[in-house]
This record gives C-alpha cells, structure tokens and sequence, in this order.
C-alpha cells in the first residue's frame, strides 16, 4: 500500500470513529455536548416548555430573563437550563452531581437568583470544585530527657544540678510533652470525568501552623544555682554541668547575670493525589475506590540556650564576659508514599455524610542535624566592640561525637480516617464540620534523638578518653494528628 493509499485509509478510520463518537454522545439523555441549533433541513430545533428534559446548552425559552444572548454563550456554556434552575419538574439528575438533585429536591429549597448560577456553568469548569477547611488540630508530643535543673546557693558543686540529690529541682525536661492544639489549613481542588460525579481527581495539601513551647529560666546574682544534668558515660553516674566548660562560675556570684532558654517547634503539613473510581452510584449515594500518592513532613526542632553575662568587680564593671552555648536539635521526617482507601458519601434533601478511610505504604525519609557551640566574647569598655575569647564546638548533649547531619530511610505507614456532615446553604455551595484522625507509624522526632550519657573528659580544654558519648542513633516513634475540621465547599 502506497503512502496516499495508508492516508487515505488512517483519515477514513479517524472519520468513522469520530462520527461513531458523536453518534454515541447524541444517544446520552439531553445530546450533550450538542447545543441548541438546527436539524438537517436547517430548521431550528426548540423544546416545548412543558418537556422534561431540555437540550445541552442555553434554552432561550427556559433561561431566566437576564440570560438572553446564546450567540455568545453557547461556545462554552453547554450544561442544561431549564426554565428555572429552582423548577423541580425540569432538573434533570444525569447532569448534575447527587448533592446538587438532592437540594433541588428538598423541602426548604432555596428560591433565590443565586441557583441560576447553573446557567453560566461550562462545559469542563462545571465539573470542578474546590473546599478549604479551617483545621484545629491536637498532635502528639514527645518524651523529653531532664534539660535544666536548679539547686539552692551553697549547695557543693558535685552534687548541684545533680539528678536526685537533695534539693536539685529539675525545671525543664524528665516528663512528657504534650502536643499543643493549634489551627491549620487545609485547601482542596477536584475535578469530575463526568457530570453525575462518578469518577474524578482531586488533589489536597494542608499544613499545621508551628507549635511552640519552652522556657526561661533565670539566676541573677546567685540567688539559686543553675546547671545541665546529663548522664556520665565513664562512671554511669548522674552528674551536671554547673557553667560552660572551661570556664567556671564566678566566686562573687553578685556579678553574674544568666538565663537558659528550652524551645521546642513543631510544623506538620502533607499532601495527597488521588483518583476516584464509583464502586457505588445510587441516585443519592457514592461509593469511591480512591488510589494514589500521598506525601507528609514533619519537621521537628529542640534548643537549649544558656546565655551568662559575668561583670567585673570595679565600678565601671568592665570588662564584660559574655558566653552563649547551646545544643541544637532538628530532625526533619518525610513520607513518600503509594495510597489506596475507600470514600462513602450519602445525601438526603440538603445534608450529606461522608466517611473516608485511607492507607497508605512507603518510606519514612529521615534527616537529622545535631549543633552546638560555647562561644565567649570580651567587652573592655563602653565604645569598644567585643572580642572573641574561644568558641568550641558542644556544650553538654552536643559534642563533636553526635554533631552533624545524619540522613537515613525505613518502611513505614500513614492512615487516615474522617467523618464530615455539611449542609447546602445554595445548590453550588456546602459549609462542613467534620473530624479526622491520621497516624504514621514511623518518624524522628528532636527529643528522641538526644543520647543523655556523654564522657566529660572531651569537655574544653580536655581531649575524649574512653566510650565516645553521646553517640548518634536513629530513634524512632509514631506520631498522630486529630482534630476538628470547618469547611466550605463550592461547585463550579
């Protein structure tokens, strides 16, 4: 066959299956896509006003008054309009979605111009529908190692600060720390492959706002002692830091200002792609098979801060000797991940329940930075700027054995499953309330990641001797979020 012959033949199939096209598209309860026009002798095509059904596109005879110009709509707008979109007897269910039939079909319908929105829908934008929920979420929280503890003025240097001696109060840290509730959001946008909402996409993303929490905790002029407990990997003893190595509390403690500063951070956010398959399609019930990618990430943070400003004793107080040394925690956990649930929603007059339930499989991606620093500066007068002393890196939980950045990735799993109830306050547009609780069985957070047993002998100015502590080890726990969700859902 030459190549004009294999043309001739590709335009002929192409020509018999777009017509078979049409022809099956013209066989579909209303002609849609067809619009409004003429029949084969050129004769224009119009309905009776008490038919039923109505051709895809705009009805001159059933549009309402203001809509009168179909030379201009009927490119594009090609939904069907009956005479009123409020007329119960001329909706047609095939062309619009189960929650729209069942408003126009309840008891308190709304009789008001804003339903004759459906005259100006599209052919494809009447298909999409975007939601944004206002999220007030809880999380779950951490276990925290003892961070600051205090003892009394006079309390002997090797037992001050010192876990369960007498009279060491731990301040920070040795408990459980709650995730705090906090607010979020949460934006989706779906399409649907078909007007009846069988199947359709729709992707998600959401995100909580930053969780903070922590503490100051002060000592002016010697009133009460101040130190770091930590656990000593060569005796397995408890013990504590009383001032950053090298250097030591002043004998005059009148001349020392000094506070430590805990801070925990939290952000949360994830998104998801998914397609929409009906298992189930009564007139006022869905049923969706729903598949696809699912994406979360936790980003986690711990700091400790001690800030120490130690005067002179003469009477202008120069010079100054300021030390600020701190450990750093941030770990940061992403889930890539395939997912697979089933969506259930049912609608009755202008309410509508729907429950969800997700699972999804993938990976647990971890990347884990741990810091730390003791910096001292000098000032010698008013007008002069500061001069660095030292800066060593490390102070108590951060030495040069554990710091650094530490990636690594495990099996892991998401679920998630919600309940929502909404309400349609017009055809197009829904308000929700509703709850969700989601759970993954696998991340990093900071506080986990904090090895409390640490060999002083590599405290400035000494070298390490003995067990190389703290070491890294990637420690890992579950984590939730629940909470409640406030919606508002509108209909293209």
């Amino acid at each position: 066959m030459d190549r004009r012959r294999w043309w001739l033949a590709a335009c002929g199939c192409f020509g018999s299956l777009f017509l078979a096209t049409v022809a099956a598209a013209q066989t579909e309860p209303l002609g849609y896509p067809e619009s409004i026009g003429e029949d084969d002798s050129g004769v224009v095509v119009r309905k009776r006003v008490d038919e039923p059904q109505v051709p895809a596109g705009l009805d001159p005879y059933r549009a309402p008054a203001y809509a009168k110009d179909p030379d201009g709509l009927l490119a594009w707008f090609q939904e069907p309009v009956p005479a009123s979109p409020c007329d119960r007897e001329l909706v047609d269910p095939a062309w619009m979605g189960p929650g729209e039939y069942a408003y126009h079909l309840s008891d308190h319908h709304c009789w008001c111009s804003r339903d004759h929105t459906r005259v100006f829908r599209m052919n494809y934008m009447g298909r999409l529908w975007v939601a944004a929920d206002l999220l007030v979420w809880a999380t779950s929280g951490s276990s925290l190692p003892p961070l600051v503890t205090s003892s009394p003025a006079g309390t002997p240097a090797s037992q001050a600060g010192v876990v369960g001696q007498p009279g060491t109060s731990i301040l920070s840290g040795n408990e459980w720390a709650a995730g705090t509730m906090r607010t979020g959001g949460r934006v989706t946008v779906g399409y649907w492959f078909d007007p009846r909402q069988l199947d359709g996409i729709d992707a998600q993303y959401f995100e909580l706002a930053d969780a903070n929490y922590g503490g100051t905790f002060s000592n002016q002029g010697g009133s009460v002692l101040l130190a770091r407990p930590y656990v000593d990997a060569v005796t397995g003893q408890q013990a504590a830091v009383l001032f950053p190595p090298p250097y030591t509390l002043p004998a005059d403690a009148t001349l020392l200002n000094r506070s430590i500063n805990t801070s925990q951070a939290t952000l949360f956010q994830g998104f998801d792609l998914i397609l929409r398959g009906s298992l189930g399609c009564e007139q006022f019930h869905r049923r969706w098979l729903v598949g696809g990618y699912r994406f979360l990430q936790l980003n986690d943070s711990l700091n400790i801060t001690d800030s120490s400003v130690v005067s002179s004793a003469s009477a202008s107080g120069y010079p100054l000797t300021s030390i600020v040394a701190t450990d750093s925690f941030r770990a940061q956990t992403q889930f890539h991940g395939g997912e697979i649930g089933l969506i259930e929603r049912w609608w009755r007059q202008r309410w509508s329940l729907q429950v969800l339930g997700k699972v999804a499989l993938g990976a647990s991606i971890f990347d884990t930075d741990i810091g730390g620093s003791t910096v001292a500066t000098q000032t010698t007068s008013a007008s002069a700027s500061p001069t660095i002393l030292s800066n060593t890196p490390g102070y108590v939980l951060s030495q040069p054995t554990n710091i650094g950045s530490h990636g690594s990735s495990l099996f892991a799993a998401v679920s998630e499953v919600g309940v929502t109830a909404d309400y349609a306050i017009w055809s197009q547009c829904r308000l929700s309330v509703g709850y969700t609780f989601m759970w993954w069985s696998t991340v990093g957070r900071a506080a986990s990641q904090i090895a409390p047993s640490v060999n002083p002998t590599q405290f400035p100015p000494g070298t390490l001797s003995g067990p190389a502590q703290p070491a890294f080890q990637q420690r890992t726990s579950d984590f939730w979020a629940q909470g409640i969700n406030l919606g508002f859902e509108y209909q293209f």
